[in-house]
């Protein structure tokens, strides 16, 4: 499997608002955490995929990519 190339990349960030993020940490400090505050704060939906916590940026994680809805 190949990595889509940025345009690819830049195509997806502008068609889709909805983003798993697999691993996501809930904590402030880690890599993770910054990049998807940041996409949140663009007006992105981020879904966290992370078993370990409870939530992370005031949205409800998901255990796996098959227990998110829609």
């Amino acid at each position: 499997m190949e990595n889509p190339s940025k345009q690819e990349i830049k195509n997806i960030l502008e068609n889709s608002k909805r983003i798993a993020v697999v691993g996501l940490s809930d904590n402030p400090e880690r890599t993770s955490y910054m990049v998807s505050k940041a996409m949140q704060d663009a007006g992105y939906d981020i879904i966290p995929v992370n078993p370990t916590i409870d939530e992370a940026l005031g949205v409800k994680a998901v255990a796996s990519l098959k227990d998110i809805e829609g």
